[in-house]
């Protein structure tokens, strides 16, 4: 139920964007009374112009971007009113959805009747409890490499590594760090992060490429993203990806924009 809700809020914010256009397209022309007739001479198309007293003056090509101006407007008059209920029907949808959650059933019983049953689907709070129970083997580190921990206090690999971490943390976003993957061959690979997607209830990969100058690292780094694709990744939807250079450190913006994602807040 809330992935659909999160669905309909995406669609919602679709139509809010084609909304802000169509309005901007009607502010910058004046929307003219009167409304171009079209009529067919075989192969071809006659133009005319139906004025306020119901007359038909016929345009001649010459006058064709004027008249285009004119089928434009009545085009996102008509955008903007099916755009309208697009999003009245939408909103009603949300609202409906939202008062008929089955999870709702639970959560009123109170503590003391909760501690009595299970709910035939597990809430939200113990989904992610069990989660984050999880117990798993990453990667070993070995002598030599840095001691970084962060907030959380996990060992990670690198600083840009600790700022992400820190991040989600801070965010109250579960995640797993070099949680084990198996692939459809077999092969075990371990992302940098494994995110826990609440509202869809599956996993994200978010992988940080930190020396994306060196060109060994970079090939490694794209042939691990055409790995994910073959394994049904997406960019932008269950995986995500930032990357950094000696000159061009991890952008922060970047890293704010993908939480906002992940946490279903549409920046």
């Amino acid at each position: 139920m809330k992935r659909l809700i999160q669905e309909l809020y995406e669609e919602r914010q679709k139509i809010e964007k084609l909304l802000r256009i169509t309005n901007q397209e009607l502010k910058n022309k004046q929307v003219p009374g009167e409304k171009v007739i079209v009529k067919t001479r075989g192969n071809s198309f006659q133009f005319y112009l139906r004025e306020a007293d119901e007359a038909m003056k016929y345009l001649p090509i010459k006058e064709k971007e004027w008249v285009a101006d004119i089928v434009k407007m009545e085009y996102y008059n008509k955008l903007k009113k099916k755009l309208e209920e697009r999003l009245n029907v939408i909103d009603r949808c949300i609202r409906g959805l939202g008062r008929t959650e089955p999870s709702q059933v639970f959560e009123i019983l109170g503590r003391g009747k909760q501690r009595m049953i299970e709910p035939i689907e597990p809430t939200d709070e113990q989904f992610r409890s069990e989660w984050e129970a999880c117990e798993y083997c990453g990667k070993e580190f070995w002598n030599g490499d840095a001691e970084i921990y962060t907030d959380k206090g996990e060992r990670v690999r690198s600083k840009s590594e600790k700022i992400i971490a820190d991040k989600l943390y801070k965010e109250n976003i579960a995640y797993r760090y070099e949680y084990p993957l198996k692939l459809l061959n077999g092969t075990i690979v371990f992302p940098d992060f494994t995110i826990l997607d609440e509202i869809r209830r599956r996993n994200i990969i978010f992988e940080h490429f930190g020396m994306m100058d060196n060109e060994e690292y970079a090939n490694n780094a794209i042939s691990k993203l055409q790995m994910y694709a073959r394994e049904g990744y997406v960019l932008g939807d269950n995986l995500f990806v930032t990357m950094e250079t000696s000159e061009r450190p991890l952008d922060s913006r970047v890293l704010d924009g993908i939480v906002g994602l992940i946490k279903g807040e549409w920046l």
